[in-house]
């Protein structure tokens, strides 16, 4: 493989990793990219770079701030769904080019200001790491010697081999790239206007001047201003040129280093002709490695490069260290002869920039050292020994490691922090994944949302890399971003389950049953709930674990008015006043009716659900949950076997609340319904008056005939429904084995199950037995208050043992009841049982 020097150290069309490579990365934060705005505006020249960063930073309060980031969630799903760990370099591209897309809808001069700023470092990131694993799938010679063969060479092709078999020399260029790259990028998306200095006149402001002289044109002749032309005259001379050469002067100074740092080496040369500044850019080009064209009898040898560049650097090195000279043109000069200190003043305290002069710097020292250690192999090499002894005594370098160089950059920020992007970078840089994930933990503290959403993309990209050192690390990062995108969902619906379903399937599937559930306790629309279920299989999601999760959750929401359930359990009086809670609960059973096969479960799920709505003391919840079940699984009887115990609860409970409804229906028509008897005339009533009465007296009669009747009629059939209850056959809410036939719910959940099934019998049983002695003693009938007695047999009967649940407080209450219809039963003439008397 071949490598022009001239792309290797200042280009952004390719790297000596790779020949055709993207550059669309964003990143810098200083001003001089902005150069364009600068000379197009007389307003914008008379400000400073500190000044012009502050005015576009406030612009960003008083501006339209775009839309940057909008939609990048969903982009972000689209290519990573369809990504494959084949295809990792593309994927690293197109997110990279998401988040320039989406930077490019705001406006220019908005881009870069602080509210925008994190999506250019995210973009670089991607880019970043684009460059990093592209150079890895690339296989390097192993050693300098496999390369090299003949015995003399150019420098051209001794760099080009060093670069190949030095791999952190490879990698220093590598970064360069990209930050040069990416200080392109930003150059181009921040430029409204063409560079104004394009003239072809060197100092054409002082020529004019001189051309006029004395003559009666120029009566305010500047004396301290020059009387040549040359580009030395102003230091030979110790005068001044024109002031707006002066200022054109910096202005094109400024623009060559900028281009420099966007590695637009020719753009840079260009601008110095076009400024009629040929010699500038003569002397920019003294740095061109030594190279010749293969020797052909026919022809003679074509050289290219400097024959004398190490004399060039020394001679440059003087224009470096001219402190009255540009600042900009001294770090242009410096950055290409090696000199770190020149270049630095240049890079106001920013990140990039510092690491950009660092790196060109330690580039250009190894590569001075490698020759030099090859001076006898490089042919055509014209430098002397005295000249290599002066440039390395006024030009002493060393060689420092990338750590040594971020130790560096760090002293050199005055304070300032990285942010948590360029955190990234360094680690990437030095190739340490671990760090970010142990960093990761403390950032997602405190994170934004949209960061959490890159640490989560880059854990599925270093996955799909197969570098992901700490897997516990990266699940807990995309568990936070899930529950972020959750989080988020507003109004009880979800547009695009899918995305949400996809991330929940990269984490293990205990995770992905809560997350899941999480999601579907967040959905209570009917008409995205199919859609999410659908989403979750197509992700490879259980979603009826997920389900089960989500309804237990949701009866847990309703639990908190009673703990544990034990013995010495009383119904709270509490009720639940939050309609619309009870409802999503209620309807959460809907995730299961949206699956086949899950009638079971979700009987069992409906059926805690009573248990818990009639321990809070709101039976029309639990009657409405009955009901549901009954619409959500029409024929619920027929798909279980008669046998099953969540089929049996089920019917246990349907039976106490019909039995519960009825009698609340026999109370109404009890209390309410009796018509009220028809007030007394009085004495001095007038014979219409009496007949008016009469007529009142005996519609009223008939009145409570009907009543009676209806009465009666309802008494019995409440009757009924409280004795089904009472004597429902194999025992009510008991399991003839004390199991369950589900093989979903933990052993635990079984347990609680059977615990609160005997709470519910020692709270139901007596309270169904106080309900039917409420009806017997509605009235004097005999015959109810000889039943009412008789329930004392039920109680006490052996088979069913229903005496058990009875605590010694309520069998007492039930005895004085009973002891009551004993009385009346005296009272009528019979015995405590009501029996006739014998005599």
């Amino acid at each position: 493989m071949s490598f022009d020097q001239s792309h290797i150290l200042h280009s952004t069309q390719r790297t000596p990793l790779k020949g055709n490579r993207v550059r669309q990365l964003v990143s810098r934060e200083d001003t001089l990219n902005l150069t364009p705005i600068l000379n197009e505006s007389s307003y914008f020249r008379s400000l400073n770079d500190s000044s012009l960063r502050q005015i576009l930073d406030e612009s960003s309060i008083v501006l339209n701030t775009g839309t940057a980031g909008n939609g990048l969630s969903e982009i972000f799903f689209e290519i990573i769904q369809s990504s494959r760990a084949s295809d990792v370099l593309d994927t690293l591209a197109r997110l990279g080019q998401a988040c320039c897309d989406s930077l490019e809808l705001v406006e220019p001069w908005n881009r870069y200001s602080a509210h925008n700023y994190w999506l250019v470092e995210e973009a670089n990131t991607w880019k970043l790491l684009h460059c990093l694993y592209a150079d890895l799938l690339i296989e390097h010679p192993e050693s300098f010697e496999s390369i090299i063969t003949q015995t003399t060479l150019s420098q051209q092709i001794l760099v080009n081999a060093l670069f190949q078999s030095d791999p952190e020399l490879r990698l220093f260029q590598l970064l360069v790239d990209w930050l040069e790259a990416t200080a392109a990028y930003q150059d181009q998306a921040t430029r409204t206007t063409a560079p104004v200095i394009s003239n072809n006149i060197h100092w054409g402001n002082t020529l004019h001047q001189l051309l006029l002289g004395t003559s009666l044109f120029n009566k305010e002749r500047n004396t301290a201003m020059v009387t040549r032309i040359d580009p030395d005259a102003s230091t030979r001379q110790h005068k001044s040129i024109h002031s707006d050469d002066s200022k054109d002067d910096n202005d094109l100074c400024k623009m060559v280093f900028t281009e420099l740092r966007c590695g637009n080496f020719k753009n840079a040369v260009s601008l110095c002709i076009n400024a009629g500044q040929a010699w500038r850019g003569a002397v920019l080009q003294g740095w061109k490695l030594l190279h010749y064209l293969p020797k052909d009898s026919d022809s003679t040898i074509d050289l290219t490069g400097n024959k004398s560049r190490d004399l060039w650097k020394w001679c440059a090195l003087g224009i470096a260290t001219n402190s009255s000279e540009n600042i900009h043109y001294r770090a242009a000069v410096g950055i290409l002869c090696g000199h770190l200190q020149s270049a630095l003043t240049a890079c106001q305290g920013n990140w990039e920039d510092l690491l950009w002069a660092h790196l060109r710097v330690q580039i250009e020292t190894r590569v001075d050292k490698f020759l030099h250690e090859h001076y006898a192999t490089a042919e055509a090499n014209t430098t002397t020994p005295e000249v290599l002894e002066l440039l390395q005594t006024d030009l002493p370098t060393s060689e420092i490691s990338l750590q040594q160089i971020f130790s560096a950059v760090k002293s050199l920020l005055d304070g300032k922090k990285e942010s948590n992007y360029q955190t990234c970078q360094r680690y990437l840089m030095l190739g340490h994944i671990r760090c970010i994930m142990q960093d990761s933990l403390d950032w997602l503290q405190s994170a934004e949302d949209r960061f959490v959403r890159f640490l989560a993309h880059l854990v599925l990209i270093l996955r799909q890399m197969g570098k992901d050192p700490q897997h516990d690390t990266g699940d807990i990062i995309l568990e936070k971003y899930i529950t972020q995108l959750i989080e988020n969902l507003v109004e009880g619906s979800c547009d695009c389950p899918e995305l949400i379903a996809f991330y929940i399937s990269t984490v293990p599937n205990e995770k992905q049953i809560i997350l899941f559930a999480e999601l579907m306790d967040k959905i209570y629309k009917s008409e995205n709930r199919q859609d999410t279920v659908n989403a979750g299989k197509t992700a490879g999601i259980d979603v009826a674990a997920s389900a089960r999760v989500a309804i237990k959750k949701s009866i847990t929401e309703i639990q908190q008015n009673y703990g544990h359930i034990d013995s010495t359990f009383t119904q709270t009086t509490a009720v639940e006043k939050d309609k619309t809670l009870i409802n999503k609960v209620i309807l959460s059973l809907e995730w299961l009716a949206l699956q086949p096969n899950q009638v079971a479960e979700a009987l069992w799920l409906s059926n805690a659900m009573v248990r818990t709505f009639i321990f809070i003391g709101n039976t029309e919840a639990a009657i409405n949950c009955l009901g549901s079940v009954k619409n959500m699984f029409s024929e619920v009887i027929k798909q279980l076997n008669p046998t099953s115990s969540e089929l049996k609860e089920h019917l246990c409970l349907k039976a106490y609340l019909e039995a519960l409804e009825g009698f609340a229906t026999w109370y109404r028509h009890y209390i309410s319904g009796q018509p009220k008897d028809v007030e007394p005339l009085p004495s001095n009533a007038t014979f219409a008056d009496k007949v008016h009465h009469e007529q009142k007296v005996a519609q009223i009669e008939q009145q409570k005939a009907r009543w009676k009747n209806t009465v009666l009629h309802q008494s019995r059939h409440t009757k009924t429904l409280l004795y089904n209850t009472l004597l429902f056959p194999g025992g009510w809410l008991q399991d003839e084995n004390d199991c369950t036939s589900s093989q979903n719910f933990l052993e635990s959940e079984q347990e609680e199950r059977i615990k609160q099934l005997e709470t519910l019998r020692k709270l139901c049983i007596p309270e169904i037995v106080v309900l039917i002695i409420k009806i017997l003693q509605s009235n004097d009938d005999v015959d109810n208050h000889k039943e009412a007695v008789q329930l004392s047999d039920l109680i006490a009967a052996e088979n069913r043992c229903l005496y058990k649940v009875f605590t010694k407080a309520k069998l007492q209450d039930i005895l004085e009841r009973i002891k009551e219809s004993s009385l009346i039963l005296i009272n009528k003439g019979r015995d405590i049982f009501g029996y006739d008397l014998v005599e």
